[in-house]
């Protein structure tokens, strides 16, 4: 029969081949991410599939898109268990251990650091159907909407001109956006994404390093998320020379600037949502009705 100490002594080598195995599974998965992102930033048929993706899981970050890419076959829609039960779904349990295995935060708020759990695709799972958001249509008050909530993000002012030959076009040199209203609204919107994330980067002319065609992929890249994200039709952007854009970038720095535009997009396109919600509209409707009722305080 052991002893105490015998007992001791195994539970403590034990946890501590569980802490190295644990240890050397987050190495593997950090070398994964590291060679998705790499391949994300290199090849222009990888970032376009990652794009689509990214902009189709806007809340989820570079780097877990990058793990699921080459973990899932074909992935659309990607989540956690929890994310799926708040839809409404629930991930099929042949398909429990066939997820992505990616980095997610710990729900003890006091911990510091990434955990790993799973993520897995719509295909994987079961349930209520996913409500599709309706495209914003050329004309509609939702479009007008979704467009002065879009100029709203923009970090310079705008003007009116009707000889430019495009729909928008940020002027660096004045830093103001220009708009062409002769064009739709919606063609304007797709300019525009793309036009205040070009204003964006060069930072009313403190970043020094602004050039407009060295900073292009980045800048189209973030008004494609934007516009897919409320179903605008926007051109993919041309990926061609993606390998040159990230020819100095460490595999960490290319994750973190792929990071900074999806928070980019994430950020415009959370302002555009709030402005055309169907909740915040009744809401507001059903204040003002208050108001006219009862008299604004």
């Amino acid at each position: 029969m052991p002893s105490l100490s015998e007992i001791l002594r195994s539970k403590n080598e034990s946890n501590q081949q569980r802490t190295e195995i644990r240890r050397a599974e987050r190495e593997n998965l950090s070398q994964m991410r590291d060679s998705s992102l790499t391949a994300i930033t290199t090849t222009p048929e990888c970032y376009t599939q990652y794009l689509a993706l990214q902009a189709d899981n806007i809340s989820l970050s570079a780097g877990n898109i990058a793990l699921a890419l080459v973990q899932l076959p074909n992935p659309t829609r990607i989540g956690t268990t929890d994310y799926w039960h708040k839809q409404g779904r629930y991930v099929m349990d042949e398909e429990m251990q066939k997820g992505a295995t990616v980095f997610v935060p710990p729900r003890n708020k006091n911990f510091r650091g990434y955990l790993m759990g799973s993520y897995c695709d719509v295909t994987q799972t079961g349930g209520r159907p996913l409500k599709a958001a309706a495209p914003l249509a050329e004309g509609s008050d939702r479009m007008n909407a979704a467009f002065a909530a879009l100029l709203d993000t923009a970090p310079v002012g705008f003007v009116e001109n009707t000889r430019l030959d495009v729909p928008v076009r940020y002027n660096e040199r004045d830093c103001v956006l220009e708009i062409n209203t002769q064009y739709s609204t919606g063609e304007v919107f797709v300019a525009l994404a793309t036009e205040i994330s070009y204003a964006r980067i060069h930072d009313r002319g403190m970043n020094r390093d602004y050039d407009r065609a060295a900073f292009q992929l980045t800048a189209e890249s973030i008004g494609y998320m934007v516009c897919r994200r409320f179903g605008v039709d926007c051109p993919m952007p041309n990926a061609d020379k993606v390998e040159q854009y990230y020819n100095f970038f460490e595999a960490d720095e290319r994750g973190k600037s792929l990071d900074l535009m999806r928070q980019t997009a994430r950020n415009m396109g959370d302002t555009v949502e709030k402005s055309i919600q169907p909740r915040q509209q009744e809401h507001n409707n059903s204040r003002n009705n208050t108001h006219r009722q009862y008299g604004a305080r």
